[in-house]
């Protein structure tokens, strides 16, 4: 059995669009709003835990050293220590490496 690569065979062309009337579309949207039922709205119970989750605390995050920061940022005042950086990097692959062994 031979396979030929070199014939092709001849695709239909695509119909054109045909526009709607105004009227058929407005009558569509009409049915769509009588089917479905009104809905008053979801009610979601949450559990103890995930209501302290969702409620604002800030406890975790140090509000004065942010604002400090932002301020030596704005002023250009930042510096970094990109060797203590690197070896923060390091030390937390080489402990993550260490825990999926």
């Amino acid at each position: 059995m031979t396979m030929s690569i070199d014939r092709t065979h001849s695709l239909s062309g695509v119909s054109p669009i045909q526009p709607r009337e105004a009227s058929e579309i407005q009558q569509q949207k009409r049915k769509e709003a009588t089917s479905q039922p009104a809905v008053d709205g979801t009610q979601v119970k949450l559990s103890d835990a995930q209501s302290r989750l969702m409620q604002p605390n800030g406890q975790d995050i140090n509000v004065e050293r942010v604002e400090a920061l932002k301020l030596a940022i704005r002023n250009g005042e930042l510096t970094m220590d990109t060797g203590k950086i690197a070896d923060a990097l390091l030390q937390d692959t080489h402990d993550l490496l260490k825990s999926n062994d």
